[in-house]
């Protein structure tokens, strides 16, 4: 018996592919999801890693596009037949699948540690570095490439969103000079970290659809250690990062790295493209975002390289626009983050409920902030909007519609001039939620609510529960999930609500 077996669900599957280019590792895409699979990571147009009904992964071979597929971890025989890259990835899966892997994760020291931890170093710059790269992205790439919008507003749609096909290009900047050369070792285990960190962060999640697709480039240069001085700190990144683009073919400057993420954005047919520059060579911190890139150091300072996933998957939080939520970070809960300018509500200095979100601590947990600033709050919006609820009728938020014939989840009852229920309907049922984040409130965590029968009062009165702001979660008569908001409390109410699918 595999010891890899798995019931129900969805088992992940390490897949050989016979595609000579991205059409070809299209069609094994299509494939896998005609199946009822995903796939969670691809390095073209070779391999990809997927997860797929265990019942399906006999049907998996011989689909257009897939040669094999392996569910158990590889021999070292197997290993050391394959040419280096082949081997990496095949190598990455049989760590990926460890448990002892798991085993070390669990016991790690560091893990569930605050960024802000006073022994440690959080993985972003002081806040006068910060500054200066917010400057300098504002000069140098005004298209915004991902920069954090703060202004309130209307959705900014050209800020990205973590969903869908995303291109990763990770160059290894490496050198002809001894003290800043990678080894074959260090780049590898920054391929399992990084791939780690990825699935666990597109893990949280599955209907945004999320595939990585990898672009690995490993550019030597000969930058010497004399060419970084004190006095030209805030160009040691240029330095090395350009010397890279015009190595790799590209202009040695920002608009070649630019033009590099625009390429494997289009080689893949991405829907978003960000690159991830690891390197020896000096840099402004060991982990830090800016201009649509994230760099990183393989030290990982304190953190040590086995939290490389973790501190990876937390910049490309930023990439997206997540806002940091540990305290010396500066943040504040009425800041706006990401293309649905969400509240930063689980900001450590000022949060109510502060969880142990990845934007805070070394955690693999993420907030209803973080979702929605991904924009994953967006996500399966069975029906949405704002209307008056008026006295004595009922709503349906399944079809998002105000006295139906059937079907309605609650009615606004009126028993006399004071006396006022909000009453649910048809099986469906209510939670009372406060006056809380309403963009920021999930489908996650509707899920986890307690629902009852229970009417809730909003007499005209000091018994009221329904003021402006109220927020109520719903599971519809359907068993659909949906929050609603007393916008204007009233014989009528305005409000606005989101249903689930």
């Amino acid at each position: 018996m595999s010891r890899r077996r798995q019931v129900g669900g969805r088992q992940e599957v390490f897949m050989f592919l016979k595609a000579k280019d991205i059409a070809g590792v299209n069609r094994a895409v299509k494939a896998v999801e005609n199946l009822g699979g995903r796939v969670l990571h691809a390095f073209p147009p070779r391999v990809m890693a997927v997860e797929i009904p265990p019942g399906q992964i006999v049907k998996l071979k011989g689909q257009p596009g897939i040669e094999a597929v392996r569910k158990d971890a590889f021999p070292a025989t197997a290993i050391e037949k394959a040419d280096h890259e082949l081997g990496l990835a095949m190598t990455a899966w049989n760590e990926h699948i460890s448990a002892d892997r798991r085993l070390r994760a669990l016991e790690s020291p560091t893990l569930s540690k605050s960024w802000d931890s006073p022994d440690l170093k959080p993985p972003d710059p002081p806040r006068e570095i910060l500054e200066k790269l917010r400057q300098r992205e504002a000069i140098l790439v005004p298209a915004r490439l991902g920069a954090r919008a703060l202004a309130e507003g209307a959705p900014d749609m050209s800020i990205p969103v973590l969903v869908g096909r995303i291109a990763v290009g990770v160059v290894y900047v490496d050198s002809t000079v001894n003290q800043y050369k990678i080894t074959n070792t260090e780049k590898l285990k920054v391929v399992i970290e990084t791939t780690e960190g990825l699935n666990m962060l597109s893990g949280f999640e599955p209907r945004a659809g999320v595939n990585w697709f990898y672009n690995f480039k490993r550019p030597a240069i000969s930058l010497a250690a004399n060419q970084f001085t004190s006095a030209n700190q805030d160009s040691w990144e240029d330095l090395w990062r350009d010397a890279a683009m015009g190595a790799l073919g590209y202009t040695a400057n920002i608009a070649g790295m630019k033009a590099y993420i625009q390429d494997i954005k289009n080689q893949y047919n991405a829907d978003w493209a960000y690159a991830l520059f690891v390197t020896k060579y000096p840099k402004f911190w060991f982990a830090y975002y800016w201009a649509n890139h994230v760099v990183m150091d393989f030290a990982v300072d304190g953190w040590g390289i086995d939290n490389f996933n973790l501190v990876v998957a937390h910049e490309t939080g930023h990439a997206f626009c997540c806002g940091d939520e540990y305290a010396s970070s500066g943040c504040t809960c009425t800041s706006r983050h990401g293309r649905y300018q969400v509240l930063n509500g689980n900001c450590e200095n000022c949060a109510t409920n502060f969880v142990q979100c990845l934007m805070a601590h070394n955690s693999q947990a993420i907030c209803d902030y973080s979702r929605g600033q991904l924009g994953w709050n967006e996500l399966a919006v069975q029906s949405r909007g704002a209307t008056t609820l008026k006295g004595t009728w009922t709503f349906d938020f399944d079809l998002g519609v105000q006295g139906p014939p059937t079907g309605a989840d609650i009615w606004w009852e009126q028993v006399d001039n004071v006396t006022r229920f909000l009453v649910p309907q048809n099986g469906a049922m209510l939670a009372y939620l406060g006056k809380i984040d309403f963009d920021a409130l999930s489908y996650q965590t509707l899920k986890t609510q307690s629902y009852t029968a229970t009417p809730i009062n909003g007499s005209n009165n000091n018994q009221n529960k329904l003021t402006a702001g109220t927020v109520i979660g719903i599971k519809t008569n359907q068993g659909r999930y949906a929050k609603m908001r007393v916008d204007q409390y009233g014989y009528n109410l305005k409000i606005t609500w989101v249903t689930y699918k």
